[in-house]
């Protein structure tokens, strides 16, 4: 009885090492696809960043034309020609200032596309290595059921030759 016992444990042993090793598996296998899931969104989130910074660009450029618009009225009204002199160096200012604006903005949205984009990759660099992970504790759970099959019928034998049975 003592022999099937050890058997029976060892058989046992190496299936709940499978399956734990299974489960790892899986646990590994989402993790990957969450991280998969997150570096699309992060390479999403990249071209939305330009995208919009694009649109708040023309917004800038027309409330900017209004200013412009406003600074020229206000100069013509009070007698001056708003195409020479101070009027001109006023609206050629604003003009520069205007255009710097756009091209912090421009290199803003550029760097930070470039980091969703890091991001993105890191993402499904830690997803590669999840699969990794899970392959490796595959592997091992089969090792490990190995080991208990062995040590199972090592007992078998040893509780065999004990007792006079014959070993398989």
């Amino acid at each position: 009885m003592a022999a099937e016992a050890a058997i029976a444990s060892a058989v046992f042993s190496a299936a709940g090492s499978i399956q734990a090793g299974r489960d790892q598996k899986r646990a590994y296998n989402y993790n990957a696809q969450v991280n998969e899931r997150n570096a699309q969104v992060a390479e999403q989130d990249a071209e939305q960043l330009v995208l919009m910074e694009e649109v708040e660009i023309g917004r800038f450029r027309r409330e900017f034309d209004n200013l412009q618009a406003a600074t020229s009225q206000s100069f013509r009204f009070n007698g001056w020609m708003a195409d020479t002199g101070t009027p001109l160096k006023v609206a050629l200012a604003n003009a520069q200032e205007a255009d710097e604006e756009v091209a912090i903005r421009r290199y803003n949205a550029k760097v930070g596309k470039a980091e969703l984009k890091e991001k993105g990759t890191q993402e499904r660099m830690s997803a590669n290595l999840n699969r990794m992970y899970g392959r490796a504790a595959m592997r091992a759970s089969y090792f490990k059921a190995g080991s208990s099959l062995l040590s199972g019928a090592s007992s078998y034998s040893q509780i065999n030759a004990r007792y006079g049975k014959s070993t398989v």
